[in-house]
Order: C-alpha cells, then structure tokens, then sequence
C-alpha cells in the first residue's frame, strides 16, 4: 500500500536552542595579585572591563565581580612553588594548572584542586580565617595568570572543559609520579 506523505512536513520549524552562557568565575582573596595591559594589580583593585593574562597569550575580559557572602577555608602557596613570585593564600576549593609529564598525558597543563597539593612543596592549609575573597567571572574559560606564574582556572562547574579537570585522587598521583615517588609498571612483568 503506498501512502501520499508530500505534505507531513510542510509546518515543520527547526528548533533553535538558545546559546549557552558559560558563566566562568574564579575565586582569588582580594590581595592577589593578576596581569592586567596597564600592569600587575591586586584583585581588590580590579574592575568589571578590566582584562586579565590568559595562557593562551591574550587578555580575557571580567564581566563580574562578586563578592562570596562566607569565608572558605585557604591553602597557603609559598612564594616561588607553582611559579608565584611571593606567597598567596587561595580558597582550598580554587583550581591550578599542573604541567603533567608527557608520558602521563598529551595535553600541556591540566587542572587541579589547589587542596590536592597540600604537603607538596610547603603548601599548606591555613589555620586562620582568611582575608576578604572575590569572584571574577568570565565569558569563557580561561587559565588565568596570578603572582606573576600560577595559572588560575576559571570554569563554570560543569565536567566539560577545554582543560582536563584532575580529582584529588588524579592529582595526588600525578604528584608522586612526578616527584619520582612512582614507578611506571614494566610491560614484560603483565
């Protein structure tokens, strides 16, 4: 039997999704120090249109600033780990860009909770209740720089990325891999 089907579709409308804000944001406390084009400012100085480093080579607009109603907990960063020029307190919940050793992964820097690095290096956590904390949001994300070397990820919270997000089971492993502490399993013992 054959049916006549010329008009099924004629009131069909594409759907059109509307696009999706990836609302990136960071927490820094407010004296942390990012590169700007007019020069190194604390974050407590910064404006919305400020533009920040990035990785990539270019200048990264923050659409916001907020301000976190609660304190969190800090990790203390002694000057010169993670390529800081001086120290810097962060929240415990921030994530930072490692450079994974090749043959672990291909990707040039990954990110990592900055409380997965406590005890590598003099990073600690904090015992005090830390200074003032604000939020930059961004359009995009970004690896923003911050004390001259650390790069910052600023993200939106979701799995999907453009940089790979270690947990801090990943991330402690990566660090014991690259101080040495472990060992590539050897191919003729499987």
């Amino acid at each position: 039997m054959f049916l006549n089907h010329d008009a099924a579709f004629t009131t069909f409308a594409p759907a059109t999704c509307p696009a999706r804000r990836r609302d990136a944001r960071a927490t820094l406390s407010a004296q942390t120090r990012i590169e700007t084009p007019r020069g190194w400012i604390s974050v407590d100085d910064a404006m919305a249109g400020d533009r920040v480093a990035t990785l990539d080579g270019g200048f990264a607009t923050i659409t916001a600033i907020s301000r976190p109603k609660m304190t969190a907990p800090l990790v203390h960063v002694p000057g010169g780990v993670l390529s800081t020029c001086s120290d810097v307190a962060l929240p415990a919940d921030a994530r930072v860009a490692l450079t994974p050793p090749a043959r672990w992964s291909e990707a040039p820097v990954v990110s990592v909770p900055l409380r997965a690095l406590s005890g590598c290096r003099g990073v600690r956590p904090t015992l005090f209740a830390g200074p003032d904390l604000a939020t930059l949001h961004f359009a995009e994300e970004e690896m923003i720089f911050a004390q001259s070397g650390l790069l910052i990820h600023a993200h939106d919270g979701g799995a999907q990325g453009f940089f790979r997000k270690l947990g801090y089971g990943d991330t402690r492993a990566l660090l014991a891999l690259s101080e040495g502490k472990m060992t590539q399993p050897d191919a003729a013992a499987a």
